[in-house]
Parts: structure tokens; sequence; C-alpha cells
């Protein structure tokens, strides 16, 4: 059969000659990047930049080493994390970045969106920076659909930013620095642990979530949070249950959430170093992990649900640990007893008794209640 090229009424084409399709086509509509060509051609530089405008990286003050990329359509599942291989992230909304100058981690650069509503943020960002410490971050500007494509979601508000990844606390100096604990037992939306972190946060507890199987700190999880995850402790573990064997080792009462529970939360002490350990959306507590609580308690329930979700739960058990070391006066968590609570040494001693169990999931409904 004759080649393309040998047919009548047609030509080869030329080296870098384009079709009448090509010739048509818009240029430079494709999605904006955040680093790399051809970020620059969408964002670099102020309004109305030319393409190619950016200028090359200066190295001064609060300037960033590298842009991250944006995410791709579908890069955005669940909360999945935007990374480079530069290892920047990319964080969005006004209180995850607001909250990101104020904490830990650095904050190389802020994209607002472009038009009145920007210059507006930029004032307000601007005062942002005025109370933090860090670098000064370098400030651009993008339309709202450029900065939808570069967080990977439409809940930006018009800024949008690129921070060091996230540093998790280890394990072993939660345990030697806080007194009042909430391991996650594989709670994978990321909405529901940003709300628990942003409550832990706020009643002065440590976070603990297993490496595998569970939602770590993503973008969304620091949006679902406020920005709370930028001032909270939270350690990532490989294993949950080892983890909670040494905090008993280390003088805390542990404290599973399940429905049905026979014992009520406000019928423990909770003024003693404690971790509270709050299951899965779908599965509850896993048995393992049950079988290294100290107690097992139940929120009671009036309603026609059977369960509550997991972080309302949570809420409701920090605050009732909060609550109590207020009420015996300073807050502060009360040392270790020589002899435990007759209700928890008893709890205590038939857990060590109790046998084995399979190391598979606690039907316990939708949420730990």
């Amino acid at each position: 059969m004759a080649s393309r090229s040998s047919q009548p009424g047609k030509r080869p084409r030329r080296p870098g000659e384009r079709t009448e399709k090509e010739r048509r086509a818009p240029q430079g509509s494709g999605p904006p990047k955040l680093g790399g060509h051809p970020a620059g051609s969408y964002v670099g530089g102020q309004h109305g930049a030319a393409p190619h405008a950016a200028a090359p990286h200066s190295g001064g003050r609060g300037a960033p080493d590298q842009h991250p990329t944006a995410a791709g359509p579908g890069a955005h599942s669940g909360g999945a994390s935007v990374f480079t291989a530069a290892g920047v992230a990319v964080i969005y909304g006004r209180n995850p970045v607001r909250e990101a100058l104020r904490g830990r981690r650095r904050v190389h650069t802020v994209w607002l969106a472009q038009g009145p509503p920007g210059d507006e943020l930029e004032q307000t960002l601007l005062g942002w920076v005025a109370e933090s410490s860090g670098p000064r971050p370098g400030v651009q500007h993008a339309s709202p659909t450029q900065l939808t494509s570069m967080a990977g979601s439409p809940e930006h508000q018009g800024i949008i930013a690129s921070v060091d990844p996230y540093s998790y606390v280890e394990p072993e100096t939660l345990l030697q620095t806080v007194t009042l604990l909430v391991a996650l037992d594989e709670v994978q939306d990321p909405h529901n642990l940003g709300a628990i972190i942003r409550t832990a946060e706020g009643a002065g507890a440590g976070i603990v979530i297993p490496r595998h199987r569970a939602a770590e700190v993503t973008a969304a999880v620091v949006k679902a949070s406020a920005g709370a995850t930028e001032h909270a402790a939270i350690a990532q573990v490989r294993n949950l249950a080892d983890f909670l064997g040494a905090a008993k080792e280390a003088g805390f009462w542990v404290y599973g959430a399940a429905a049905g529970a026979g014992t009520a939360y406000t019928g423990q002490d909770y003024r003693y170093p404690t971790c509270f350990v709050v299951g899965s959306e779908g599965q509850g507590v896993g048995r393992r992990v049950e079988s290294l609580c100290d107690v097992m308690v139940s929120l009671p329930l009036q309603g026609k649900v059977d369960s509550l979700n997991v972080s309302v739960s949570t809420g409701i058990l920090l605050y009732e640990a909060v609550r109590q070391r207020a009420v015996a006066g300073s807050g502060q968590v009360e040392p270790a007893p020589a002899a435990p609570a007759p209700a928890q040494e008893a709890a205590r001693s038939a857990a060590d008794c109790a046998p084995a169990e399979p190391d598979q999931a606690a039907p316990s409904g939708e949420t730990a209640p």
C-alpha cells in the first residue's frame, strides 16, 4: 500500500509545520502550573504579565527555592497531597495560609486572585506577614480558574501558598510533652481528620495517626482544620497497637470509644494522663486495638440514629477531660495514682486476663460513638 506522502493530492508535512487545526487553536490556553516551564507563562510577575515575563529567582528573603507543580485533572482525590519532587506542598484557603505564616513550616510563595478581591486580600496578607516571625513570602497573582487548577480544589477562597512539607512530631516526644491524646484507628476521611485536629489543638491534646490505611495531613485536611494543623502536635506511627502499649508504659490510661459499650464516658476519671481511641468511619475500633484499651466507653444516644460522627464524638470526649481537669482546680493533670480507681483497676485487670482475639474490626456502625 502506498504511503501517505505518495498519495495523489497529498504532500508530506515539513518539519515543524502545523496543521490547520493547530494553527486555529488558541495559544497559552492550557492549565496553569506553579513551577517549571511553562509556569512563568501564567503566573509570573504582576497583573497582565506577558508570557514568560516572570523574573528569574533571585534567592532573596522569602523567595522560594522551587515552585510546586499544579495538580492535573483528577490529581486531587479525597485530599491527596500535592507535592513536587523538590518537596514543596500546596495549601489553600485564608485560615490555612494565615496559620501557616504563624506556624512551624516555611511559606515560600502566596498566590492571590487577580482583580479587586485579590488586591484587598493582599492588604490583609501584609497584616498576616507582619504578625509572623518567618521569612517574607513572595506574592504573585493568578485568575480564579488558575488558582482552582493549582490547588486542585475550588475552595481556595482566592489564595493558595507553597509551603514546606508537613513535619510530624516524634511519638516519644508526644508522650513526654502532653497528657491528653487522641489516637485515630484508620480514620480515612480527610474532613473528619481535619475536624478532629482542630478540636484537639483547641483542647491542648496531641493526635496520633497510623501511617497506613488512614488519612494523613494534606491540603484538604489543613483546610478542614482551619489551619489548626500548623500548630497541632501530630505523630504518625507505624503500628498503633505498639504505640498504645508504649503509652500505657508511660503512665497513660487508654479509653476506647465504641457503640454499645457498657461504661458511660462520664463515669471515668480523666485527670490522669489520658489517651482516647476512636475508630474508623465504617468499622470502628479494631479488635487488636480494642484489646489494648483499659476501658471502652460510649456516649448516650436518645434519638433514632445509632452513632455520632467520629469528629463529634472525639470533641465530646476531649472536652470532658478538659472539664474534669478544670473543675479539679488548675486544669492541670493529676500525678498518676499509686492505686488506680476501682472501676479502672477492674477494667484493666479484665482486659489483661481476656483471651487474645483476631485482629479484625469490631462492628460499631458508621463511626465511633
